[in-house]
């Protein structure tokens, strides 16, 4: 291209006039908006937006409602079975408060004793004598201070390892690293089996012995040489109108009663105790108190020396009993047994009284009997008899 053609194409783009892009108005670009959108305007479309929200809610409201009311159901069976009742109240002694968890814990550690021994656990009557072992400990505790009684850690550490079967003979064996190892791992083995706190236990432990010591203390006010009457029983299957005449006849003849027991007693046991049931104290039965012990207007016995009481009839054993008195002691040493049940019939007496000092509660209907007694079941190593709401059996351990 030539000098002078380059000028003219020059000269011509400067005579055109130059191209500006204009911004769309607001107009403009709403409308072209509205075409791409269907005809709605942006705030017609939020608008329609916030109501198809507010249409849906009722329905997002109820799926929430049904969400929570299907999540509810398992959550507060869950808290109604294992969550609420360990945690509800089954017994106070003043201000402290034993749940049904404690109760279950206090079982389940007795329960625990009797299988090391290999013996069936009792599960009838546990929950009522649980209940009643827990107030008197708790009692006994409380009520320590004023009999100058303590129980040191010490003291409970012995008992522990007494419990799991070790007793050393002297101070050395007992500080020897052996029998601390041996301990320990029995002891470690033994709250592996029992399932709680060691802390737990031991304080069942500790108050158990606040009890014993107080026994002590109620013991030594029982005097060592009473009053007492020898006893003999004659035991018949039927019962004869003439036969007490019989009998009574033979025991005034002044025979020795040991001849008189065997020619006339169906006991099966017979020739060996000779009927012989021991001298008793008064306080030892209260059936037999009055009978025993007992004087009537003229300052007689009711029951003479060496004569045939009215025939009682045991329901169990399906026999008919007949009590004979053969001497009296005015004064005369009390045996071990009949001394601690001597004691035992005084504790009862003196928790009794001591009672309408405290604020108690106990609880003890079907419902916790039902709860407990499931909870024994479950964590038994051996089997336990049937449960009965009636049904008897004492604990085994007297913690």
């Amino acid at each position: 291209m030539s000098t002078e053609d380059k000028s003219e194409d020059q000269q011509d783009s400067q005579d055109q006039p130059e191209v500006v892009d204009t911004p769309l108005t607001d107009y403009e670009a709403g409308k072209r908006s509205i075409t791409v959108r269907g005809g709605k305007t942006r705030r017609q479309m939020v608008a329609d937006k916030n109501q198809i929200r507010l249409n849906s809610r009722p329905f997002i409201i109820v799926a929430v409602v049904l969400l929570i009311g299907l999540l509810t159901v398992p959550v507060y069976a869950y808290f109604q079975t294992y969550v609420f009742p360990p945690r509800e109240l089954a017994l106070r002694v003043a201000d402290t408060e034993y749940t049904r968890g404690d109760v279950v814990n206090f079982i389940r550690f007795n329960q625990r004793m009797s299988e090391e021994l290999g013996i069936p656990f009792p599960v009838g009557g546990s929950l009522f004598e649980s209940l009643q072992t827990l107030q008197e400990n708790e009692l006994a505790f409380q009520l320590a201070p004023k009999s100058g009684i303590t129980v040191t850690a010490e003291e409970v550490d012995a008992r522990l390892d007494f419990i799991l079967g070790f007793v050393a003979a002297t101070v050395a064996e007992r500080a020897s690293r052996e029998y601390k190892d041996n301990v320990e791992e029995a002891r470690r083995q033994f709250i592996h089996q029992i399932g709680m706190d060691e802390l737990v236990f031991r304080e069942f432990i500790r108050k158990s012995m606040f009890k014993e010591r107080l026994r002590d203390v109620v013991a030594e006010e029982i005097p060592r040489v009473q009053a007492q009457v020898h006893i003999y029983e004659i035991i018949q299957y039927q019962r004869d109108p003439e036969y007490a005449r019989t009998l009574e006849r033979d025991l005034v003849s002044g025979a020795p009663i040991e001849n008189i027991v065997l020619d006339h007693s169906d006991d099966p046991n017979v020739r060996r105790d000779h009927g012989e049931r021991g001298w008793v104290p008064f306080g030892i039965s209260d059936d037999n108190d009055g009978l025993f012990f007992g004087l009537d207007a003229n300052g007689n016995r009711i029951l003479p020396i060496r004569t045939p009481s009215v025939p009682r009839f045991d329901e169990e054993k399906q026999w008919w009993s007949y009590l004979v008195v053969e001497e009296v002691s005015a004064a005369r040493e009390i045996d071990a047994d009949s001394f601690e049940l001597l004691t035992t019939r005084a504790m009862g007496i003196y928790f009794n009284e001591q009672r309408e000092n405290f604020d108690l509660h106990m609880v003890l209907d079907s419902d916790i009997f039902n709860w407990v007694n499931d909870q024994i079941a479950l964590s038994a190593l051996i089997a336990t008899p049937t449960p009965s709401p009636n049904g008897g059996g004492l604990m085994q351990a007297g913690y």
